[in-house]
């Protein structure tokens, strides 16, 4: 009986022990308690939050390598100007306060759910890895201090769609597609807005970053052509789509860029001796073209820079070079996360102009169905039907397949294609 009883109790231990040694990662354990400083009650919460995070990193790769690559971690990660997007806001409790906003020094401490697979995606991206020689089923870490003093950059992944089953073939097409991805760089209107020089210095940053892609490799959009067409056809886009899509996104469908980066920038110059100085702050917000959906977002700030001509001059030299630093992050980010939203397809325009009866499109869209990743109906009329269709495969591959399917359905026998223009196909049905 004493021997029976003895190893419950040994049993019960082993099963306490295991539940309240929780590992990063796992959901509902992915809770932390951080403390932060900071002269306002914001400040000093998101010190907390990012002192939550840090407890995180360390479950993920292990206080020694913590450590050892604080430098990069401060410059990627915990220096962020959005910490939200590595916890779970509406979790936060606050366990503790101390100090006053009159004296200008306030101390909190909460216990919130940190975002582990945005945190793990960041360490990814910036080859922050675990020190191997961590003991397995190492406890969370000790409490640490918050981080101090201002960092460079930061980067923020937003979770891409879970990967869909592809076939070898399809996985070939995404390699191959990701590969040769047409990209896009514009700065943002609002950021013109008071900024001296401001259009001619937001060009020398995207000239900057049309220059590193180029170099890489990679196929660009001229800015030229951008500014062309938003100069000539901005009314045309009021009447095609309202606001249901950003003028920038319109542009670069029309122009068949995969990805679009728009670049957000605030300089701050001074003169001081006949010399003149700048700082720059640039944040790079890409997005896959078809849908909007942003890909991921990289904000770097710059060291000051020096110029004996204007202040201008030093604006243009801070801010050309944060972008080119800023740019390999935001390229590695667009094609990781591409590759991954791609796994549902590249999204098409499908236009059937003078299409037959309702019943013979809905057999139409059913056995297309079969064929596609999706197919829906956007809008349909006596004059035309037009289909958002996402498919693994090039253009070519969809004209083919939907004369395939056409020629099953009783009606579209005689199905045409009458433009192929990017992602847009128009077929006439003649009816």
């Amino acid at each position: 009986m004493r021997t029976t009883t003895l190893v419950l109790i040994v049993v019960s231990l082993v099963f306490i022990g295991c539940a309240s040694a929780p590992r990063a990662g796992t959901g509902a354990d992915d809770y932390y308690v951080g403390a932060g400083r900071g002269e306002s009650l914001g400040g000093a919460i998101n010190a907390a939050k990012m002192d939550a995070v840090r407890k995180a990193v360390v479950d993920l790769i292990g206080a020694e390598a913590e450590a050892a690559q604080a430098h990069e971690l401060e410059d990627v990660l915990y220096s962020t100007r959005n910490p939200n997007a590595y916890v779970y806001n509406e979790t936060m409790e606050t366990l503790h306060r101390d100090g006053s906003l009159i004296d200008g020094d306030l101390r909190y401490e909460i216990r919130i759910r940190v975002n582990v697979p945005a945190v793990r995606r960041t360490l990814e991206a910036n080859g922050i890895r675990a020190d191997l020689s961590r003991p397995t089923g190492a406890q969370p870490g000790a409490d640490r201090g918050a981080p101090d003093g201002p960092g460079t950059d930061a980067v923020t992944v937003i979770p891409a769609p879970e990967d869909a089953d592809v076939t070898p073939a399809e996985r070939r097409f995404i390699s191959r597609h990701v590969d040769t991805m047409t990209y896009m760089v514009y700065f943002a209107d609002q950021a013109v807005d008071g900024m001296p020089d401001g259009e001619f210095v937001l060009r020398s940053a995207v000239n900057q970053a049309n220059g590193y892609l180029v170099s890489r490799g990679h196929l660009v959009v001229d800015a030229a052509q951008i500014e062309q067409l938003k100069r000539d056809q901005e009314l045309v886009y009021e009447e095609q789509v309202g606001r249901e899509v950003s003028l920038l996104q319109w542009v670069a469908r029309r122009l068949n860029a995969d990805v679009y980066i728009e670049l957000d920038a605030r300089t701050s110059a001074r003169t001081s001796g006949g010399s003149h100085y700048a700082t720059a702050d640039v944040t790079l917000n890409m997005y896959e073209t078809s849908t909007g959906q942003i890909l991921g977002s990289v904000n770097r700030r710059s060291r000051e820079s020096f110029s004996r001509t204007s202040q201008a001059d030093a604006a243009v030299n801070a801010l050309q070079s944060t972008v080119y630093q800023a740019m390999p992050q935001a390229v590695e980010m667009s094609e990781r996360q591409m590759e991954r939203m791609l796994t549902r397809g590249i999204r098409y325009e499908l236009v059937l102009q003078r299409p037959p009866d309702a019943r013979s499109l809905s057999r139409f869209r059913t056995a297309m169905q079969d064929e596609v990743r999706s197919i829906a109906t956007v809008s349909q009329s006596p004059q035309e039907v037009l289909y958002e269709v996402f498919h693994v495969g090039s253009s070519d591959d969809l004209i083919d397949l939907v004369f395939v399917v056409s020629d099953r359905v009783a009606g579209l026998e005689n199905l045409d294609l009458v433009i192929s223009r990017g992602r847009s196909l128009t077929f006439d049905a003649g009816f």
